[in-house]
């Protein structure tokens, strides 16, 4: 999800040699997507990239934006953000803001036990966004959708609330601006400060 720097073959690579460790369903989108990349160059990749991500708003990899949208409160929403990299003892490494789809991934990949949880957490409290994005990724037929599916596959399964929620930001988009600042917890996910309420129960995956 990430832009194909220079380890992209490299990344590539890895990705294929782990495929057998996945459920078949995820090690068959990520497959589709190795499919398409492998028979393209790094730059028509790259390009692909800019175009779907830097190009169209309704591809966002920053999570925050579909819920708080270009508003006052999305600061309050990347301040907890940073609070999970906090609690979690990780610090970024890049100049991508902290609610960048891949660093969230990443921090997924690097930690265990409960402190993956919480980052498991994280990311399924943003489903909306998620569920958004692969969205408009199919209705571009970009190869990324393939990769966003297989991340839908490991998040619990989408309750009436979540998808209520999903169905207003189809319709209205993001927020464009909010008058005063919201307190924390009127947020639309939990937060870190109270660790028990981001255990999500458990839910069956699905496609």
């Amino acid at each position: 999800m990430d832009y194909p720097g220079q380890e992209w073959d490299d990344i590539l690579t890895e990705v294929a040699s782990t495929l057998a460790q996945l459920p078949a369903e995820a090690a068959a989108e990520f497959s589709q997507f190795l499919d398409w990349a492998g028979e393209r160059s790094r730059r028509e990749v790259e390009e692909a990239y800019v175009e779907t991500f830097d190009q169209k708003r309704r591809c966002c990899l920053e999570l925050t934006y579909y819920a708080t949208g270009d508003t006052r409160q999305r600061g309050i929403a990347l301040t907890i953000v940073r609070d999970l990299y906090a609690a979690v003892g990780w610090q970024l490494d890049n100049d991508q803001l902290p609610d960048y789809l891949p660093n969230i991934l990443e921090l997924a990949a690097r930690t265990e036990g409960e402190e993956h949880e919480l980052v498991e957490s994280m990311l399924a409290s943003h489903r909306e966004g998620i569920e958004i994005l692969h969205a408009a990724l199919l209705s571009l037929s970009s190869p990324w959708a393939h990769v966003v599916a297989a991340l839908r596959m490991a998040l619990p399964e989408v309750d009436e609330a979540t998808f209520a929620r999903m169905q207003t930001l189809v319709r209205q988009g993001p927020p464009s601006e909010m008058v005063g600042m919201a307190d924390r917890g009127d947020l639309p996910w939990p937060t870190v400060q109270t660790p028990s309420s981001l255990l999500s129960p458990a839910g069956e995956n699905e496609l």
